[in-house]
């Protein structure tokens, strides 16, 4: 063999994997514009979020028992509770509050627990307490912290009538939000609810001998609707009830409490009737007025900025049957900072793209720049299509990743072009240049790029939260 063959066969050997992509230009070039489609619809269906969507693994137990001192509570409901939970094998961290009327624990379990798993355990184990609980003490609420479920937005409604009617309106606008798809739920506050109020008249009681107990058995009993079974008439079966709620309080003063021999007690004797308001549980204002505020959360996984969207329509559309000086108002919307960020990764690339194809226009010319900057979106697009397959959702951890990488992807590709433009003055034609170009810079390249990787593998094993 010649020497000039081989030096042909240690060419081919350097280059034979970079070369491959330049030997099926075709290929490439099909591979490359299915690229772009998939990625530019990757892009528009990847769920935008605030935050990666982790799983906490804390499971926290609230007990009331109104009126009862902190030392009570510690030793009444706490420690019973705790008692139960501690032997739970995956608990990592048990911490409780004890406050006046309030028992508090919060349960940490180790970060790879399955939390649907747990949370069921501590329900176990908290009905396992509950005999050991005071009867007085209200029902035990087992709550999970789950940041999906935190508001992507709040709808303040205000305007210069009675919160009784915006109430109203608000509850109408709730129903219409609720019934978009990607909404889980929305909480409401600020409301004043209705009520039936009967006042008691305490000396009427001792007057007629009648008790507390008895007013409210009378009540209970007369404000009830009965089922009375079925009649079968001919091939039909029709269902049979006595209707017996009352629709109007005003009613409820003819309930009859004790009947005497002589006449009826009425419940209009004893006490009076109001179709009053609950005490307020929450307070909202805005600008120093009172407020009604719908909290909007979002499903698991869905688009927070498609979400946003279709919430402002629905307040657009409904907003032509408020009254005249209804005003909507919408403060703590999250899609702002998720917009923000998606724009600074567009204009990051956009930049890029024109910052690297200007430079290298002045040193290397029109078409060695040219492929530096396809490389860019190219990239980025394959980083979309792997995000929305692995189910990642666009949140600002993946964009400052993006962002990352963008600046070591510009770096390789001005290595390469560079590399190859050389080859190309030394009066290589372009297609062994390109390809001697490549090869010779290939494992560096990699080399270095694994490198930077490498910093960064360590926070794989990162252990709790911050880790996942």
């Amino acid at each position: 063999m010649s020497s000039k063959e081989n030096l042909n066969v240690q060419d081919r050997k350097e280059y034979k994997l970079s070369s491959f992509s330049i030997d099926n230009g075709i290929s490439v070039l099909v591979m490359l514009f299915l690229i772009t489609v998939i990625g530019i619809r990757s892009y528009l269906a990847i769920p935008k979020e605030a935050q990666p969507d982790i799983t906490v693994p804390n499971i926290i137990v609230i007990t009331l028992y109104p009126g009862v001192a902190p030392e009570d509570m510690e030793s009444l409901v706490t420690q019973k509770i705790e008692d139960k939970v501690n032997e739970i094998g995956s608990v990592k961290k048990l911490s409780s509050t004890s406050t006046e009327g309030y028992s508090s624990i919060n349960i940490e379990f180790e970060s790879d627990v399955d939390i649907d798993e747990a949370l069921q355990k501590v329900r176990e184990k908290v009905d396992l307490a509950k005999p050991d609980l005071p009867s007085s003490a209200e029902e035990p609420m087992i709550q999970e912290i789950n940041f999906s479920e935190f508001p992507i937005m709040q709808i303040n409604l205000s305007g210069q009538y009675s919160l009784d009617r915006l109430k109203k309106i608000a509850e109408d606008l709730k129903d219409k939000v609720e019934g978009i798809t990607s909404v889980l739920e929305v909480d409401m506050a600020g409301e004043l609810e209705r009520e039936v109020k009967i006042e008691v008249d305490l000396p009427r009681l001792k007057y007629y001998g009648i008790s507390f107990g008895d007013v409210i058995k009378a009540v209970q009993s007369e404000n009830v609707t009965i089922p009375g079974g079925s009649i079968n008439v001919g091939t039909k079966k029709f269902l049979v009830r006595i209707p017996g709620e009352y629709n109007d309080p005003k009613l409820l003063e003819n309930i009859v409490v004790k009947a005497n021999k002589d006449n009826p007690i009425y419940l209009r004797d004893l006490a009076e009737v109001d179709f009053g308001f609950k005490d307020r549980a929450s307070y909202a204002r805005l600008d120093g007025d009172p407020v009604i505020t719908l909290s909007v959360k979002k499903r698991t996984g869905e688009n927070i900025i498609e979400t946003t969207a279709n919430v402002k329509q629905i307040i657009a559309d409904q907003s032509e049957f408020f009254p005249p000086t209804t005003s909507v108002k919408i403060t703590s919307e999250q899609s702002k900072d998720i917009e923000d960020m998606v724009a600074s990764l567009e204009n990051n690339i956009i930049s890029g793209l024109i910052l690297v194809i200007g430079v290298l226009l002045f040193f290397l010319g029109v078409t060695n720049s040219s492929f530096v900057g396809i490389s860019i979106p190219l990239s980025m697009f394959l980083s979309f299509i792997i995000l929305l397959v692995s189910g990642i959702s666009m949140n600002m951890v993946v964009l400052f990743s993006l962002i990352l990488a963008l600046g070591m992807l510009v770096d390789n590709a001005i290595v390469v072009v560079e590399n190859i433009y050389r080859y190309l003055e030394e009066g290589y034609d372009s297609v062994t240049a390109a390809k001697k170009g490549t090869g010779e810079v290939a494992i560096p390249i990699i080399s270095g790029t694994l490198t930077t990787l490498a910093a960064f593998f360590p926070m794989v094993y990162w252990p709790g939260i911050v880790g996942e």
